[in-house]
């Protein structure tokens, strides 16, 4: 039987996405979405869970472009593991792999002159 490794997850950018660029096929964005759990807990509130997202090549420019944190993002993908080793200690991370993205809310910070604004394009990091 063939496995299914699928996920949607609707949530808002913890902070903006951070982009790094080896070269066009290896583009990498990642961000943290915050999801809320359906239930309330004793206090009343929404447990909120803190995503790791990953996104490659040119879905990672777009996510890199458009995302801003308090971003309200629809997305698709895939749930992954891995391992790396930090000091001598093996570590495993789990990360949301991003295949589709859907922004829902642009969050907007709040200016005393919205009309002066300008909108200006952040610059990528080049991977060494």
């Amino acid at each position: 039987m063939k496995s299914y490794n699928n996920v949607t997850l609707v949530g808002r950018a913890v902070r903006d996405p951070d982009f790094k660029d080896a070269g066009n096929v290896n583009a990498r964005t990642q961000f943290t979405l915050a999801v809320d759990r359906p239930y309330k807990d004793a206090d009343g509130k929404h447990p909120t869970d803190f995503l790791n997202v990953v996104a490659w090549q040119k879905l990672a420019e777009i996510c890199h472009d458009y995302i801003k944190k308090g971003c309200l993002v629809l997305l698709s993908g895939r749930i992954q593991s891995r391992s790396y080793a930090l000091d001598g200690e093996t570590k495993w991370i789990t990360e949301i792999i991003a295949e589709s993205v859907n922004i829902l809310e642009y969050h907007r910070a709040k200016t005393v002159d919205a009309d002066a604004e300008e909108e200006t394009k952040p610059k990528r990091k080049k991977a060494a």
